[in-house]
């Protein structure tokens, strides 16, 4: 009766000894889990004019902070999407700043948004839209017109008549 006793307790405890480790395999699995990368912040100017460059810093960051960045994905909303990790730039680390550099070629409000992607394949969400205006271009040259004709009513009587109608 005392060694089925004994018996019985040793195959308790060894069952037990089983199960905690089987238990703390799972949790070292469980905490090993990728965590996709957070949106990028970006910052940049909220007006500009056409054809000229404009700078914008993104700001990447991973809650997994040991893991890399591999690809950034900004779009400019004018059908061009820039990527930074493509263009051989990168990887980067969690809280790095990226340049990316962009030009509008017509007028209109574009909402710049971007996506991160780690080193495990997780993408990001979109980043909340930061929106840029690239107003229409004033040209002065009516106006120094209608002061030249009033200035001088009678020195291009012709020129005036072309331009009224």
């Amino acid at each position: 009766m005392k060694k089925i006793l004994i018996l019985s307790i040793c195959t308790l405890f060894f069952l037990t000894s089983i199960t905690v480790e089987v238990n703390a395999n799972i949790l070292l699995i469980n905490s090993n889990e990728n965590t996709p990368p957070n949106p990028p912040v970006i910052n940049g100017p909220s007006s500009g004019k056409i054809e000229r460059n404009y700078n914008f810093d993104v700001t990447v960051s991973d809650p997994d902070e040991e893991d890399h960045l591999l690809v950034i994905e900004i779009n400019f909303s004018d059908g061009t999407i820039d990527c930074g990790g493509c263009d051989g730039r990168g990887p980067w680390h969690s809280g790095d700043v990226v340049d990316f550099n962009h030009s509008w070629v017509k007028e209109g409000t574009f909402e710049i948004t971007g996506r991160v992607k780690d080193e495990h394949g997780a993408w990001s969400e979109w980043s909340d839209p930061i929106a840029i205006i690239m107003p229409y271009l004033y040209k002065p040259m009516p106006q120094f017109f209608e002061w030249l004709f009033q200035r001088f009513p009678h020195a291009f009587p012709l020129l005036q008549k072309l331009l009224e109608h």
